[in-house]
This record gives C-alpha cells, structure tokens and sequence, in this order.
C-alpha cells in the first residue's frame, strides 16, 4: 500500500527574487520594500511535489510549440467538479482561460452592452468594479448588509437593480472575497430566480471554493436547478494549489447558447486558451492526489484562519470575521481611527501590509483583509505585532 504524503505547510519558503508580486511591489504600493507582506491573495505554502515533477517532466522535454487541448484535461475537471462538489458537467461545457477576471471581462464583453448595467454585492473583490469600468459599463453596487458579525443580501436593492430593463450581468463571488461567507443553497435559489424573471445572467465566481471549513460547505451554482440555464461558473487552480501564475483556469456553461457567446468573446480577444504548462497543472492537480493535497490544506489554514481571528478579537475594538471559507480573514478597524491613520499604523508600526478595504468598495473602508496563507511561524508573529499596536 502506497504510503500517504504529509505536507509540510510550516516550513517558511522565502519568495525573495522570484518576482513575487507582494515582495516585489511592496516599495511601490506601501512605500517601504520591507514590510511584511500579508495583502495579496497568494498563498506562501508550497504547492505539491507532485506538480512540480510533473512540469519538470514537460520542461526537459525541451519544445515548447502549439499545444492542442488534451481530452484528459477536460475528464480531470469533470472528475473534481463532480467529485468535491458535485456538479455534472460534461467537457462540451468547458472552456479554458487565462483567469477567472479575464472570464468576467469576456462575460461583460459577451452579455452587455456599452452603458448597460452590471450588478455586483460589496464588499468584494476590486476588479468586479474596475473590469465593469474598464468596458463602459455601469456598476450597480448593492452593498451587503452586516447582521451580528456575517454579511447578509439586501434582498430589497438586489430586486430593485435586476428589475431594470438595463441590467443584464450580476457578478457574483461564490465563496465571498473579502469575507469567507459561504452562500447557501437557497439564497443561490432566490437569486437565480431574481436573475432568470428578468432575464439576467448569474456569473458566479468560484475560484475560492475548494476551500471550505466543515460545518460550512459549498453549493455551486451550477448545483441549482433554477439556474442552469442562465448562468456562468468560472474557477481556477490558482487558490487552492497557489499555481495564479501558471494563468490557468476555466468555465463551465450548460447553455449552450451562452456558452457560444462567451466563446466568441474569448476567440475575439485571443483569450480561449491557456499555456501548456497550465495545461499539465490543471491534469495533475485534479486529481485524487489533489484532493488529498486539499484536505491537508485545508485542515491547516482552518487553524491558522482560527488562530488570528482569536488574537485579533482580543483586542477591544478589532472585529473579526471567522471566515467559512479562503484564507482571508476580513477584520473591522473602524473603531481604531479613519482608514488612512490605521493604514498607516499598520505599515510603520507594525511593519505589515495588509489589503485596504477601500479595494474592496466603499462599503470596505474601515477594514482590512490578512492573508493568512502562510506558515504560522511567519503569520502569528506579525498579527501579534497589529494587536500590540492597537491593544
């Protein structure tokens, strides 16, 4: 019997001239190029061996042309979907690309029209906006409600919005970013309902959803009968392997009306495919080696996300989120100064770098997001260092 691999998650690995982007970017975005970086949503936990033998194989190959898409890739994402999270999805469904926002801004591309209107539930991540933006579209923010320490849906503005005759797109990010709240069956119902009597699409973005803390669990859309039909799931092995730089991820349509509209937008702008390297990541990872992978990863960070949410609701007047899933961990300063004061007693006082919650839309300010997607040895350390500075 083959024996099982334990990963080690606590030996610190440094990312130092690898050009990491939150090292590399430290200078140019919190103006000091050593502190401690917790703000990008990477993780500095190794990825598997297995993957790295893997691509070492490829590499030695030694040729590097034009690929073709490989049926084995397409039956590893159908294997994981059905496997962690129980969708049916045939490769027919499938399309690959670069990143779940390059899927978002193909889907914009696809089901809007220049000054139509794009829904979106704040606090979320900031190219919801900005990639809405960047296409002339209008975003039509209906910010979360929070209700004793967990986001809730303004049922009320969300029906208000997809009731206009100028919306066509919601954006939904499924498990939420910045939070880790993980949407529940019904509430996906009662959108998908909302979105198909006005003839919306649901765009679900699912690329934190392999991790998940039990008793959570998350529902896919595309396990939601109601909305089948007229919706997109977009995922990628980026967070739950930390391979973003391999830009590989992929959709899943089941109408197939949709599904050609969004790949004509892909085909339009060169962005229907993915790097080779990507390719064999995607067919090894998704895999029962993977899943083993997941589940020890998953059990590590759920006791990391645990441990600095209890440091930080020591200190009175810090409010943190205990996430359902990601390794985020969204925590309220309001009470310790304006945004900009924090911001700065976090960088010169306690030399860490967090994600502002300004990023993250104007129902944001006042929040910080920790990555906590690292050994302990280097994470606990620096949140002792915020809770001293604002005990």
């Amino acid at each position: 019997m083959e024996e099982k691999v334990v990963y080690d998650f606590d030996t610190v690995i440094s990312r130092l001239g690898t050009q990491a982007e939150k090292y590399d970017a430290r200078k140019q975005f919190y103006g000091k190029p050593d502190v401690e970086p917790f703000w990008v949503a990477d993780m500095d936990l190794p990825s598997p061996a297995f993957l790295s033998e893997a691509l070492h194989d490829r590499v030695n190959h030694s040729l590097f042309g034009y690929t073709e898409q490989d049926p084995s890739l397409f039956e590893a994402i159908r294997w994981w979907m059905k496997d962690q999270h129980g969708v049916e999805a045939s490769p027919e469904m499938m399309s690959l690309s670069p990143s779940v926002v390059s899927t978002i801004s193909m889907a914009i591309e696809a089901f809007t029209q220049p000054a139509e209107q794009v829904v979106i539930l704040s606090p979320v991540y900031g190219p919801f906006f900005s990639t809405v933006k960047l296409h002339e579209r209008k975003v039509v923010d209906c910010p979360l409600v929070l209700d004793a320490g967990r986001y809730e849906i303004n049922w009320e503005a969300v029906e208000i919005a997809l009731r206009d005759s100028e919306t066509t797109l919601l954006l939904l990010c499924n498990p939420q970013n910045p939070s880790g709240r993980v949407w529940q069956a019904d509430e996906l119902k009662r959108l998908a309902i909302l979105c198909k009597e006005n003839g919306v699409v649901l765009f679900s973005d699912e690329i934190h959803s392999d991790i998940v803390y039990a008793p959570a669990k998350h529902v896919s859309v595309l396990t939601v009968p109601e909305a089948r039909d007229h919706c997109v799931m977009a995922h990628s092995i980026g967070k739950t392997f930390n391979a973003s730089g391999l830009k590989s991820s992929f959709s899943i349509v089941p109408n197939p009306v949709l599904r050609n509209r969004l790949r004509r937008a892909h085909r339009r702008a060169h962005s229907d495919n993915i790097n080779l390297l990507g390719k064999v990541a995607i067919t090894q990872l998704l895999s029962t080696d993977g899943a083993e992978y997941k589940r020890q990863l998953c059990a590590y960070l759920h006791e990391t996300t645990r441990q600095v949410v209890e440091k930080l609701g020591s200190v009175e007047g810090l409010v943190p989120m205990q996430p359902e899933a990601t390794f985020l961990v969204w925590c309220d300063f309001r009470a310790k100064g304006d945004w900009q004061t924090v911001s700065k007693r976090l960088i010169e006082e306690a030399n860490v770098a967090l994600s502002g919650g300004t990023f993250f839309g104007p129902a944001g300010e006042g929040w910080f997001r920790i990555n906590c997607g690292h050994s302990r040895a280097q994470l606990l350390p620096a949140v002792d260092r915020i809770c001293r500075v604002f005990a």
